[in-house]
């Protein structure tokens, strides 16, 4: 039975030339809303296309391109919106919630979550990580999981315990400097990382010596030893290669070292994570070009010798199965919108959830990268990889 995604396909050029404007907008908004798109591409599709069929081709062909959940969505909230249309083209759905009954359309056949139940019981309700998040196959999972001198092993879904640590520092001793946004970030970051079976620990508002207290604590955590990998995101204000503590301003120094993270985490400090994928995630600037109509998350800049004096390899021996994305690179700074939260992560989210289903970790940040090309005032940055093996999230699995 033909997949939800293949009719939009099969269907494009009719709903290229039926879709008025105001319907589309109401489409975005419903497709935004339901996380089957982010600000960003609503921004796209509504912004940098002039005529209605160039904005319904952009959001038909976003929204296909994420597979048979996200058009099944569309196509739901086509109906409420534009049930002309809709019956003109015989675009339905089957419903399967308790309150509707089963239309005479035969039952579309999803490959992620199988056949849509023909009677009014009520489907079993799929979490929302599941479907914002485009699973693996079980065939590509069979396939890649197999190279284990390739590949690192995950553990079975049932018997692991993931765990995640997220610091997001929004608020300083100084009002000034409150990033306006990061709790977007925030929210985008967790709900990524959660999908992806991680169990996500987080604080806000830390000093630098209460950053080295929850990673050293974090690195002792008892899960670790039934855990396969783990994420450790950093959000904050930045030097070259120091993390900002709440109480840092041009007078006061409160800055934690980014060294210090692959100390605690690495082979010698941290058994539970010894030989195991270990993604260290940074969202801050390492220095102060200042960009337009966004903020910067830069403070006053060091001295490039400090930088070369405590270089960020000095330790490498100690280390292994780390990779770390920054999300700019040195002595730029990081873009972030006071609405809409940090361009690299709204990128990184994007990217992640959609592609993670079929690429490494490497490889997504290489798509990260791409996605900047245009855009000249940033550019995220890979460190101190030292990953033995390939790292694929496999989610789902």
């Amino acid at each position: 039975m033909e997949a939800a995604d293949q009719k939009l396909k099969r269907l494009r050029k009719e709903l290229l030339n039926g879709l008025s404007s105001g319907v589309i907008a109401d489409l975005v908004d419903e497709m935004q809303e339901s996380g089957v798109i982010n600000t960003s591409e609503s921004e796209d599709i509504l912004q940098a296309n002039q005529t209605t069929k160039n904005k319904a081709r952009s959001l038909i062909d976003t929204v296909s391109r994420k597979g048979v959940r996200a058009s099944e969505k569309f196509i739901e909230c086509l109906n409420t919106a534009d049930n002309v249309l809709c019956k003109e083209l015989d675009l339905y759905l089957v419903k399967t919630d308790a309150s509707t009954t089963v239309p005479k359309q035969a039952p579309v056949n999803s490959p992620d979550f199988g056949s849509v139940p023909t009677t009014t019981t009520p489907a079993p309700e799929v979490p929302m990580s599941v479907e914002w998040i485009t699973p693996c196959t079980q065939q590509d999972y069979d396939k890649l999981s197999q190279k284990t001198t390739e590949v690192y092993k995950i553990l079975p879904k049932q018997n692991r315990k993931r765990l995640a640590l997220l610091i997001n520092n929004i608020d300083f001793e100084k009002p000034g400097m409150k990033r306006q946004g990061a709790e977007v970030d925030e929210e985008q970051m967790q709900k990524l990382l959660n999908g992806f079976g991680y169990q996500v620990e987080k604080h806000n508002n830390l000093t630098a010596e209460g950053m080295e207290k929850v990673l050293m604590a974090f690195s002792n955590r008892e899960e670790h030893m039934q855990s396969d990998s783990t994420f450790v995101v950093l959000m904050s204000h930045g030097l070259r290669d120091k993390i900002c503590g709440k109480f840092h301003s041009e007078e006061t120094e409160d800055t934690f070292h980014i060294d210090n993270v692959f100390n605690i985490l690495n082979n010698k400090n941290c058994k539970g994570l010894r030989g195991k994928p270990k993604v260290i995630i940074i969202q801050a600037c390492r220095g102060t070009n200042l960009g337009h109509a966004y903020v910067s998350d830069c403070v006053k800049a060091e001295s490039p010798t400090v930088y070369e004096e405590d270089g960020p390899i000095y330790q490498v021996h100690k280390e292994s199965d780390f990779i770390c994305f920054c999300s700019t690179t040195p002595e730029n700074v990081s873009l972030r919108h006071v609405q809409n939260g940090s361009i690299f992560i709204q990128k990184l989210v994007d990217v992640m959830k959609q592609n993670a289903s079929k690429f490494d970790v490497e490889e997504l940040f290489f798509k990260v990268q791409q996605s900047f090309q245009t855009f000249t005032r940033q550019l995220p940055v890979k460190e101190r990889a030292t990953l033995m093996k390939k790292f694929y999230l496999f989610p789902g699995m």
